[in-house]
């Protein structure tokens, strides 16, 4: 299933909108050095286990890995995201990123 992920700088949240009204977002903070705080996601409890949040995620990755930005990953889903799924370039854009410390069992 894809989804069109939107991005409000003003707003800080990349989002998605769907036909019912709601909307899925994960929230962000600017703060210096050019870190992105991950503090806060959302996605309605109709649209849950669809990997919504996942795709949040990856987009607000992509967007830090194009503009040199870094990632604090506040937000508990994130810091799962950052431990389970995400690739060695992702969890080099994160600000807790330590190698010795990730886990062998990474899912792809």
């Amino acid at each position: 299933m894809s989804f069109q992920v939107q991005h409000s700088k003003k707003a800080m949240e990349f989002f998605i909108k769907f036909n019912t009204g709601t909307k899925a977002y994960l929230q962000y903070e600017q703060l210096p050095n050019g870190v992105l705080d991950f503090h806060h996601t959302v996605t309605p409890k109709d649209q849950q286990g669809k990997g919504i949040a996942k795709t949040l995620v990856e987009e607000g990755f992509r967007y830090a890995a194009e503009n040199n930005l870094r990632i604090k990953p506040t937000c508990s889903y994130v810091a799962k995201f950052v431990n389970d799924c995400a690739t060695e370039e992702q969890k080099k854009l994160t600000t807790t990123y330590n190698p010795s410390f990730c886990p062998n069992n990474i899912k792809k």
